[in-house]
């Protein structure tokens, strides 16, 4: 099934996003990591870091917003190269030994240029999925494309930060901000040049267009769905009752007319994106991110205990891996595990290892509190982005992927500041406790979802942007 999905977009697709999200997993530890080595200063590191969060939690949604309105394309093309530019600037700055606010000026640029590759990669999967694959197979083809996805995020933050040190020593401290420019200028344009681009032109773009003029032209095309029906169910073509159905249809041209009614509606309001069915996997993704974050601090102080701290990548990579091996297996789960119910499942094994974690003492206890809490991160952070795109709204969904991404990149930025003062100033017992609060969160993020989710989400036909 993944392979007939990649020939959608073209088997070049798969390395190319890989490039384009790989920069945006090592800016802040490069960041970090050049800041903190050339200027002498943890915490002037730790501010120019957090000033990249939070330039990208400013310019996330809204370039999100931008592509969702006039394409991808033109939007990946100027944040290429208007973010290759900020980093160079910051490698300019550092090794010009210019004053702290040329530096923190670098890095909130860093922020607001940064391309959201990672949600952008998502949207385009999702709309070719509601484009060119039959209804009865799309929550099949759209599980097996976010377990991919999220699978290659985890690599991406395990081996980000592993390719920033290995560069750092092998070639000098700044070269690993100087190689996220070049890998952003490179694999962004080439990212925004790809032909899949053509699913993402926005509500002004050719394809939107051309799928007007084939529900037009359609006699079959059935009405538009109206947005605020209450019945989620009354879109989905397997749910029509058989006495009604028309057997001299087509049922592949029904899909086609189906998703081209749904590609000239009307975008939702930016309104729909405050409800709370979409902010609480936003909240969820955050969470996620204070989980990377602050265990990563912590793993790390654990480390420099035993005189080990350059094995820390090692046992992280564990997490990391085993973390991605089971965000992939989630599409083998069945349909009638609902994603909400998955959402509770996976967080509170999740909560389970950071327990554990705790109360750690020895490497071996680690390592498996490592696995348990990997086992359950992996598979709820496909869970949180599958469930955001049930419930964006209609031509929003770029948007919602941006304010998912966003939410990962601020809960990690965070949780790394916070749980570095809390370690220097409290003590490693208590440092240890983060991921648990996280994970915690996370669980009551599940619970309160639990209360506002409809009984079954919306069909993506029905979520599909214009």
């Amino acid at each position: 099934m993944f392979a007939s999905l990649i020939r959608l977009l073209g088997w070049g697709y798969l390395p190319i996003a890989l490039v384009a999200k790989l920069p945006f997993a090592m800016s802040v530890v490069a960041v970090m990591t050049a800041v903190s080595a050339l200027r002498g200063s943890y915490a002037e590191a730790g501010i120019t870091a957090a000033l990249v969060g939070l330039g990208t939690a400013i310019s996330g949604p809204l370039m999100g917003a931008a592509a969702d309105r006039w394409g991808q394309r033109p939007i990946l093309l100027v944040l290429g190269v208007a973010n290759a530019a900020a980093l160079l600037g910051l490698a300019w700055a550092l090794v010009g030994e210019a004053a702290s606010s040329v530096i923190f000026t670098m890095g909130i640029l860093i922020g607001l240029t940064a391309p959201q590759a990672s949600s952008m990669v998502r949207s385009r999967w999702l709309l070719a999925i509601d484009s060119d694959v039959p209804a009865a197979s799309r929550s099949r083809s759209t599980s097996a494309v976010l377990s991919y996805e999220s699978m290659t995020d985890e690599l991406m933050f395990v081996f980000g930060p592993v390719i920033v040190g290995v560069s750092a020593v092998a070639w000098g401290t700044v070269s690993p901000v100087v190689g996220a420019a070049l890998l952003t200028g490179v694999g962004i344009i080439a990212f925004a040049l790809h032909r899949s681009a053509d699913y993402a032109q926005g509500r002004t773009g050719k394809r939107a267009a051309g799928t007007a003029g084939a529900a037009e032209a359609s006699p079959a095309a059935p009405p538009a769905l109206d947005p605020t029906s209450a019945d989620p169910t009354s879109a989905d073509p397997t749910s029509a009752d058989p006495a009604t159905v028309d057997p001299t249809v087509d049922p592949a041209a029904a899909d086609t007319a189906a998703a081209s009614s749904h590609a000239t509606r009307t975008p939702d309001p930016v309104s729909m994106l405050f409800r709370a069915a979409v902010l609480l996997p936003v909240g969820g993704m955050t969470c996620i991110g204070l989980f990377f974050g602050s265990t990563l601090t912590s793993l790390t102080a654990f480390m420099e205990t035993l005189d080990n701290a350059d094995a820390t990548g090692i046992l992280y990579g564990v997490m990391g891996v085993g973390s991605a091996v089971c965000a992939l297996s989630v599409v083998l789960l069945p349909e009638a595990f609902q994603l909400r119910a998955r959402w509770l499942v996976f967080s509170t094994l999740s909560l389970a290892g950071c327990l554990l974690y705790t109360q750690a003492e020895t490497l071996t206890v680690f390592v498996i509190a490592l696995l348990i809490m990997g086992a359950g991160i992996g598979p709820s952070l496909v869970t949180l982005f599958a469930i955001a795109s049930d419930q964006s709204p209609v031509g929003r969904l770029t948007t919602v992927m941006a304010m998912m991404s966003t939410g990962v990149v601020v809960g990690q930025s965070a949780a790394s500041a916070l749980s570095g003062t809390v370690l220097d100033s409290v003590g490693l017992a208590a440092g240890l406790w983060g991921p648990a609060l996280s994970g915690a969160l996370l669980v009551v993020l599940g619970l309160a979802f639990q209360l506002v989710s409809r009984p079954r989400p919306r069909l993506r036909s029905a979520v599909s942007p214009s």
